[in-house]
């Protein structure tokens, strides 16, 4: 008798984000709510609450989830490449992470900026990450100015995109890219 292996289920803790996202990407971040995604997920309020207390604490996990996905992006596009990379090109493939992140993610990005308009310390482990990147990359040869330039740009080139701000046209964007993988490069040569 043929048993097929059963599929692994994916924690509760990742289904419950994994809706949540859905949520915000289906229905936007306005309808965030505790009720809203116990719903979407399938699961009871109190089943929601045991693995997030608050509205707070699911929008962190997803913020930190966010973060995590950059990294493990990160380090696999470097990994490929093999041996140890230098300072700079771990700073030109952060940005090219950050720029091709999955756009069907925006919402959760939307979620986060919103709730952390009432609620400040929601991006405080963002700040810490943000903090640590411009403390590494400025002891690149082209010194802090020229790579907290090239992070802003990139952030700037992300929110606007988030908050639905950017002029560019898809060719714009992707000579802007382009420029700012250059900037990244030139923070590898002495100012």
């Amino acid at each position: 008798m043929y048993f097929r292996q059963p599929i692994p289920m994916r924690p509760a803790r990742d289904r419950l984000l994994d809706a949540a996202e859905r949520l915000v990407a289906e229905m936007g971040a306005a309808h965030l709510t505790l009720d809203a995604v116990a719903k979407f997920a399938g699961v009871s309020k109190g089943g929601l609450l045991h693995h997030f207390h608050s509205k707070e604490s699911l929008l962190e996990g997803m913020l930190t989830r966010h973060l995590q996905e950059v990294d493990a992006r990160l380090a696999a596009q470097l990994a490929d490449r093999g041996g140890k990379p230098s300072r700079a090109e771990v700073l030109r493939e952060r940005v090219r992470v950050l720029l091709e992140l999955n756009p069907e993610r925006a919402g959760v990005g939307a979620a986060v900026i919103a709730a952390s308009a009432d609620n400040p310390a929601l991006m405080a482990g963002c700040r810490a990450v943000y903090r640590e990147l411009l403390d590494e990359f400025g002891k690149l040869p082209g010194g802090f100015e020229r790579s907290a330039l090239v992070l802003l740009a990139t952030q700037g080139l992300l929110f606007a995109e988030l908050l639905h701000l950017s002029p560019y046209t898809p060719e714009e964007r992707t000579r802007l890219v382009a420029a700012l993988l250059r900037a990244a490069d030139q923070c590898a040569k002495p100012s």
